[in-house]
């Protein structure tokens, strides 16, 4: 068809009535052998007519049926078709097999076709009225006071004036309700046990060999019999675990027993219940406990984003900075009786090629951090981008800076140096340590470092200065891709690489000052030298970042509206704040990383990896409104 593009409409013609009815009705109508084939020609001709033509006025029969060549020459079926094929197209013969399937295409395709039913019931009463309690005892109750009334009716009795339900109407209520639950799940049991004491093979019971007792109940009759336990536990009721009334009854044993897990919920309703399912029901109560998920608040773990651009295109070191802060360390104070000096390490983290530098500050304020953020563009170069943590002395930092580089007479100093008029200064979402693993993973091996080294010690400033440098190299000459197995590379790729052409604790090169430039093409070689480290570092540090070593997860959908909890490192989980979240914030892949979420106390930033969601549904008109005094607190905690 495809291959032909004939203009018009198409017509097929076939002279079997059977393939005719078959390709005139929905393919369900047939067995699964003839309905596969039915489907792809409908599929194939759509927009087409299929038409029936006798066997003798068919020229395909002509060639399946067998004639010679000298023979087909002069056939006028073969080159014209039929006669009447030539004439007016509501002059063609209609035949009654176009119209409806006859008998032998019902016999063909299986003998009768498909009937596919679909039926719809509406909620039964103990539907409806389990569905509007969320008590399992209230329900009882309610109910045991209906069956008061309508006992009370019937007998013109004096109406009972207690003000409260008895057991045995309570007992008797709850025997009413699983009863009607049983006729309406096990219809084909209740009759095969009036009729035959015994329900069919079939069944789902079957192994339960049950019974209907004397009050009217569907039993397992099992083989405790002799066993010296109350009737209830040797004969429980069986209950099916998709209605209702049974995650009203499992709830009610989960809240009634100190919220139990799902193993000790199924043990306690065993000595008078059998559930059918009862483990995937006990589980799903306890996780849709909303005290229980706040004792043990899961946080999530979302699907693992993207390397931003930075960490992957190659660039000038320390371009483009994370910065983070490890401490305290002491330091030996000035006179002897003095307490020790507390101090911190500053480390500045390379996106592209991982090359660290570390800078002694000596307290965490503003004015230090700046301090050391200009011996370091002084040594490394002025930076485009800063990456770091929401910590105060970064917002200060980010501001001061922001200030001075909008000021007149900084533009004036630096402009004739560089063309850049700024750092862009980006902060990760609070309390989100993740988001820096690069940083973080930099702090961590640098303190493996620190502590093997200075143990208990404490060094005076200029000692832990040479200490913190000597550290600086050894990351910097450490490998960033594993160990080629070629045999002729002896050097792997490091981060001293890019910062002084080899690894900063190799041996120093021969002294060539005395030889001739003509013979050494120093800027050639040293152009093809960074060349091949460049080379190197796309083919083969960059296939390292390509794999996700953890969140593997399929992503998790965040709504608005959805109920969480706030991790609080210094309090309990019971003791988390409650929020709402009113926001969220989507990467760029579509998944939600950030949210901002809406608490009595004032409007926070959270990444999702801190929060826990309850399980109750997002709705639209629940909210959480913060009293005056936290309308005006900043989303930046």
């Amino acid at each position: 068809m495809k291959s032909l593009k004939l203009p018009g409409a198409t017509f097929f013609w076939v002279d079997s009535t059977t393939v005719l009815s078959w390709l005139n009705a929905t393919p369900s109508t047939w067995t699964t052998f003839v309905a596969n084939r039915v489907s792809k020609i409908q599929q194939a001709t759509q927009n087409c007519s299929w038409h029936h033509v006798a066997g003798q006025e068919n020229p395909a029969d002509l060639l399946s049926r067998g004639i010679a060549a000298e023979d087909i020459l002069d056939n006028q079926l073969w080159w014209h078709g039929p006669k009447w094929l030539q004439l007016a197209q509501t002059s063609w013969p209609i035949k009654q097999h176009e119209i409806a399937p006859n008998t032998e295409a019902l016999a063909e395709a299986g003998k009768q076709p498909k009937t596919v039913c679909t039926a719809s019931s509406e909620p039964t009463f103990v539907d409806q009225l389990s569905t509007k309690f969320s008590d399992y005892d209230r329900l009882l109750r309610v109910t045991a006071y209906c069956r008061r009334f309508i006992h009370n009716c019937r007998q013109n009795a004096a109406s009972n004036h207690s003000t409260y339900v008895t057991s045995d109407e309570k007992k008797a209520a709850e025997a009413t309700l699983i009863r009607l639950v049983q006729q309406q799940t096990f219809i084909e049991e209740w009759k095969d046990l009036e009729k035959f004491m015994h329900v069919s093979v079939k069944s789902r019971l079957r192994w339960f060999h049950p019974f209907v007792s004397d009050d009217r109940l569907i039993r397992i009759g099992g083989r405790l019999v002799q066993a010296p336990q109350p009737y209830d536990s040797k004969h429980q009721i069986i209950i099916p675990a998709s209605h209702p009334l049974s995650k009203l009854l499992v709830r009610s044993c989960h809240e009634k027993h100190l919220h139990a897990a799902p193993q000790l919920i199924i043990a306690i309703l065993r000595l008078r219940y059998w559930i059918i399912g009862a483990r995937s029901l006990a589980r799903f109560i306890y996780r849709n406990c909303v005290t229980c998920s706040r004792a043990r608040p899961q946080l999530l773990e979302q699907f693992m984003a993207e390397l931003p651009s930075p960490r992957v295109t190659a660039s000038r070191p320390f371009s483009v900075t994370g910065i983070d802060y490890w401490g305290p360390i002491s330091l030996q104070p000035i006179h002897r009786r003095a307490a020790p000096q507390k101090a911190y390490v500053a480390v500045f983290v390379c996106f592209s090629t991982r090359s660290v530098h570390i800078e002694l500050v000596v307290d965490l304020s503003t004015a230090k951090f700046l301090q050391a953020l200009r011996r370091f563009v002084s040594r490394r170069g002025l930076c485009s981008d800063i990456y770091s943590d929401n910590g105060r002395n970064f917002v200060g930092a980010a501001n001061e800076l922001r200030k001075l580089v909008r000021s007149k007479e900084y533009r004036q100093a630096v402009a004739q140096e560089c063309t850049s008029t700024g750092i862009r200064w980006h902060f990760n979402p609070p309390k989100a340590s993740h988001f820096g693993g690069l940083w973080e993973a930099a702090i961590r091996s640098a303190q493996k470092h620190f502590i093997r080294v200075l143990g208990t010690r404490t060094l005076a400033h200029d000692e832990m200065e040479t200490l913190l440098v000597q550290i600086e190299s050894c990351l910097n000459s450490r490998p960033i891709v594993p160990l080629s197995e070629d045999p002729s590379d002896f050097e792997p790729l490091t981060p001293g690489h890019f910062l002084v052409g080899s690894v900063l604790k190799a041996i120093p090169d021969t002294d060539v000052t005395e030889v001739p430039l003509n013979r050494l093409r120093q800027w050639e070689q040293t152009q093809k030298i960074f060349q091949l480290v460049w080379k190197r570092w796309q083919s083969e540090y960059l296939a390292t970042l390509q794999s996700r070593s953890k969140w593997c997860s399929p992503p998790i959908t965040i709504k608005q509206n959805q109920l969480v909890l706030l991790k609080d490192e210094n309090s309990a989980p019971m003791s988390w704040p409650m929020g709402r979240i009113v926001d969220v914030h989507p990467g760029s892949d579509g998944i939600t990383r950030v949210v901002i979420v809406q608490t009595p106390t004032g409007r926070f930033t959270r990444p999702v990896a801190k929060i826990c969601i309850l399980p109750i549904p997002p709705t639209e008109d629940i909210t959480i409104d913060p009293p005056a005094k936290a309308a005006t607190k900043s989303t930046q905690q």
